[in-house]
């Protein structure tokens, strides 16, 4: 079975890179990379085989989709018996008729195409409707995400397959450092970082490490208070260490797809303050957390919550070792072996 991964590109890399490299192990395959802000070298030590990289950029938008979306359909990919693919421009990609062909979705629909308004808005959707619809197989990463998919596209999935986490690079080692809080995430309106941080206003004996860049850190060092510290982007031991060292972690993002952070406090033993929406809630529990609604308040509720429970440092490992790279990679395995023989 010669296997092809699929991915339409990142500039960053994040969860989406994470389970191209991860299905590319899984089914043995070569992965063709759309556009990427990383060079081909980047990629290869991440994967099992061939790498191809189609365009290296630095810039993302409207443009850059569509020219995506073009060298999807003029890529040639004949000699493999299945092709995953990944992404949103992704679907573009044209199948010969004996070609198994499963497409995994992260979060549909591509909200700054649908949503804008206008022709150009509705063209997208009635090219994206066409070709979601002649995709034989569908993955989502998760329940919201299927639900998303059945409201917009009028289809049901045919497996949700959670993204692999590395919750096995965490430790319950780490001894907690008092009430340190910890926040990890892109600084911007829909992560609701500034919520978190009027929250440690009312906190004053604890202290909050926002772990994470965007448009809103500026206005965020400018206005919190002396217990919040911006530490910006950092390295995979800090982002670690940080993590492990915490009492408590802090996840608000709206909506969100699947959330991977939820999980990688759990896998350091770090129960999560969550807010109580999709795909969070799927997430938390009480064996796992707190939820709350999305205001100040209800998170300084959450946050004394949890500091005055007694954990199971364990058993929140144990729930994060269902989201685990090797979970990921036989669901994906046994599914496409599955639809394939």
């Amino acid at each position: 079975m010669e296997t092809a991964v699929v991915h339409d590109g990142t500039i960053h890399p994040g969860g989406a890179v994470n389970v191209v490299t991860e299905a590319a192990h899984a089914l043995d395959a070569d992965l063709f990379v759309g556009f990427s802000g990383k060079n081909r070298d980047w990629w290869e030590p991440r994967v099992p085989n061939e790498v191809t990289l189609l365009r290296r950029t630095s810039r993302s938008g409207t443009l850059n989709d569509i020219r995506t979306a073009r060298s999807m359909l003029n890529l040639d990919l004949q000699e493999y018996d299945v092709v995953l693919s990944s992404g949103p421009a992704a679907k573009f990609f044209q199948p010969y008729d004996d070609q198994l062909r499963v497409h995994y979705i992260h979060h549909p629909p591509l909200a700054s195409l649908w949503f804008t308004g206008g022709l150009f808005s509705y063209l997208v959707k009635t090219v994206d409707r066409i070709e979601t619809s002649a995709t034989p197989h569908l993955v989502a990463n998760s329940e919201l995400t299927s639900t998303r998919v059945f409201r917009h596209y009028g289809r049901k999935v045919d497996r949700v397959i959670p993204p692999p986490v590395d919750v096995e690079k965490f430790s319950l080692d780490a001894e907690r450092a008092g009430s340190q809080l910890v926040m990890v995430g892109r600084l911007e309106n829909r992560k609701r970082p500034r919520m978190a941080v009027d929250a440690m206003r009312e906190l004053p004996d604890c202290t909050l490490k926002l772990l994470g860049d965007g448009p809103l850190r500026e206005e965020i060092e400018q206005t919190a208070p002396s217990n919040v510290e911006v530490l910006g982007y950092v390295d995979d031991h800090r982002l670690r260490s940080t993590i492990e060292e915490s009492t408590a972690g802090i996840f608000l993002a709206e909506r969100e797809d699947f959330g991977i952070t939820p999980i990688e406090y759990m896998a350091a033993g770090t129960p999560v303050v969550g807010v109580d929406e999709p795909n969070t809630n799927n997430q938390v529990d009480d064996d796992t957390g707190v939820l709350v609604e999305p205001t100040p308040k209800a998170v300084v509720a959450g946050i004394r919550d949890v500091l005055r429970r007694d954990w199971d440092r364990q058993a929140l490992q144990n729930r994060a070792d269902d989201y685990g790279t090797e979970r990921f990679r036989g669901d994906l395995r046994e599914f496409v072996e599955t639809v394939y023989f």
